[in-house]
């Protein structure tokens, strides 16, 4: 209910009822909408449908539009999935809104019926492409590379902290300059990693927020290649069948001009927004080397030839090989001579800040950046056997000083949740302790921790009404030896600033009108008391008369011609036209309705 209140742009404050549901959806502007996502196919069995009052048999619209029954039915999936018609157990009927808003197009420029059945698709060939194959695959893979590392780093980033989405959609302008950051592009191109990313369920909204999702952790952490490969197969899906199948057909010619003129053909309603929506693909085409300037590359046209998984086996010898050994430098920094391997990338980033990703990766290793490794269960020797593993250079004194030092000094100052009565005493919900009481002073004195809202209430504790995590990354994120108490609650990722913003609440109307409409005032009777119910406000609101035909307790019918007065608790009150006394009927027994001339 919600996703077709969505889809057909209604508004949410005007439903009460489903009957107040049922005319929105008939609303014309609403049926155009939900016209104008059907391709040439299902709506050329809708209109021939749509053309007979008592509905069509799946086999007469198979004898008229030269298709199967089968194939007719799973044409009409889409249609019937928008509610522009229902299917009985052997007719399928189009409501007579629809069939009204079908019969009028031509005389907006639309396709007639019959057009729709009988028009061929324009001519979309071109001559074969004979440009160097090899030089436009070189060019293709290496934006396969960049698009695929910066969907990365997005998805990444929107793990460590959620984006802000505001009321009128999309990201937050702070948000998107950070993902701008994180990915190393341009603010402009934002949108199109992220409906990418989108697209592949990588990243999905929830609570006023777009965050990774639990398919975004697990594929960061696979190779370039299986990475490029999900994204290219969600913009394959993402992309009508029959427009996939001329890509196929065209595989070895440049896709120009005329791919749009056939999807203006196989979409004649479509409009202006299916040609924004055709942009954004291209768009994202060019970004993931599928195609370069309209000329598919060698793993382009596996994939629309074949599937994903084809057109990555084409790409990976094309892309640079990833390594598992890097350079461990006595300043502190890391240099990948290559793409780094999922794995090791991960467990690098829990140690190090990330300077800059891609083919040569660079990472700088710091005390916080060694404290966040720690309060995440890592100890000194773990860390430094693993940079032992992954160093060509081994591992410089510097680095094995700042480590142990670290470790040392670690659990200095102590972050846990109050008690019952401590919280309920102080009216907060953490303490911060430690057993030097100038560090609780340097703490509250430090701008870098007065968010936290810190209150001394001990020489060595300090309190917050902030979480847990949200206090311990804090001190963490400003440089102080921050560790949880046992049973604290940490964070489940490392990296950047770990405080999340709170969640933003959104008015969902949308869901408010479910809502209304399921508890509405017809919960509880039958569909056809309902609809009588419904008809009679209608009436009441109108001013308009009707005849009812009531079903006596005898088992006789007798009609009445009435002017509604009212309606309550299951019961109808009208004005007897004949008799000119005020009649009260069961909705229950009323069992025919029709209008009075």
């Amino acid at each position: 209910m919600a996703r077709v209140i969505r889809e057909r742009a209604i508004s949410p404050t005007s439903l009460r009822d489903v009957f107040d549901l049922a005319e929105a959806l008939l609303d014309p502007s609403a049926l155009a909408l939900a016209l104008s996502g059907l391709t040439r196919r299902a709506l050329a069995a809708l209109a021939t449908a749509a053309e007979s009052d008592a509905g069509a048999t799946p086999a007469e619209l198979a004898a008229r539009l030269n298709r199967s029954a089968d194939d007719v039915l799973h044409d009409l999936d889409a249609a019937m999935d928008a509610l522009l018609c229902d299917r009985t157990a052997t007719h399928i009927i189009v409501w007579p809104a629809v069939a009204a808003e079908l019969a009028a197009w031509p005389a907006r420029g639309l396709p007639s019926a019959d057009a729709l059945r009988t028009d061929a698709a324009p001519p979309t060939l071109t001559a074969v492409d004979d440009v160097d194959r090899r030089f436009l695959d070189r060019g293709a893979a290496e934006r396969a590379f960049t698009t695929t590392t910066a969907v990365t780093e997005v998805v990444l980033a929107l793990g460590e902290t959620p984006g802000r989405l505001l009321a009128r959609g999309g990201l937050s302008l702070p948000d998107a300059k950070r993902l701008a950051a994180a990915a190393g592009c341009s603010l402009d191109d934002v949108p199109t990693l992220t409906d990418l990313a989108a697209l592949a369920g990588l990243i999905d909204d929830d609570a006023g927020s777009t965050r990774s999702t639990e398919l975004g952790d697990a594929w960061r952490r696979r190779t370039l290649a299986e990475r490029w490969s999900t994204l290219a197969d969600a913009w394959r899906s993402a992309l009508p069948t029959e427009l996939v199948s001329l890509l196929a057909e065209r595989a070895d010619s440049r896709w120009g001009s005329g791919l749009a003129d056939f999807v203006q053909w196989l979409y004649p309603a479509g409009g202006e927004p299916l040609l924004a929506r055709l942009t954004r693909r291209g768009l994202q085409a060019d970004r993931l080397g599928i195609a370069v300037d309209g000329r598919p590359s060698s793993f382009g046209r596996a994939l629309v030839v074949s599937d994903a998984s084809a057109a990555a086996g084409v790409l990976t010898p094309l892309v640079p090989a990833e390594v598992s050994q890097v350079y461990v430098q006595h300043d502190l920094t890391i240099v990948s001579p290559g793409p780094l391997a999922g794995a090791i990338d991960e467990r690098l980033r829990r140690v190090a800040e990330v300077e800059s990703a891609g083919l040569a990766g660079r990472y700088r290793i710091t005390a916080e950046s060694v404290t966040r490794a720690i309060a995440m269960g890592e100890t000194a020797a773990d860390l430094t056997e693993f940079l032992a593993s992954i160093s060509l250079t081994g591992v410089p004194q510097p680095l094995s000083y700042l480590i142990a030092e670290t470790a040392r000094r670690y659990g200095a100052v102590r972050v846990g949740t109050l008690t019952h009565d401590d919280a309920a005493e102080f009216a907060a919900r953490t303490s911060v302790r430690s057993d030097d009481p100038q560090l609780i002073e340097a703490i509250l004195v430090d701008a870098a921790t007065a968010p936290l809202a810190l209150r001394r209430v001990a020489p060595n504790r300090a309190v917050s009404r902030f979480d847990p995590a949200v206090v311990l990354w804090t001190l963490i994120d400003a440089r102080y030896p921050a560790a949880a108490d046992e049973g604290t609650v940490t964070p489940e990722r490392p990296g950047r600033p770990r405080s999340r913003p709170a969640p933003v609440v959104v008015d969902d109307s949308v869901a408010a009108a479910v809502a209304r409409i399921r508890s509405g005032s017809t919960v509880g009777i039958d569909g056809d008391s309902a609809w009588v119910a419904r008809q009679w406000e209608l009436a009441l609101r109108g001013k308009l008369s009707l005849r009812a035909t009531v079903q006596l307790p005898d088992g006789s019918q007798r009609s009445f011609d009435l002017e509604p007065t009212g309606i309550a608790a299951g019961r109808v009150r009208g004005r007897d036209k004949a008799a000119d006394i005020e009649r009260t009927l069961p909705v229950a027994s009323i069992t025919a309705l029709e209008p009075l001339e």
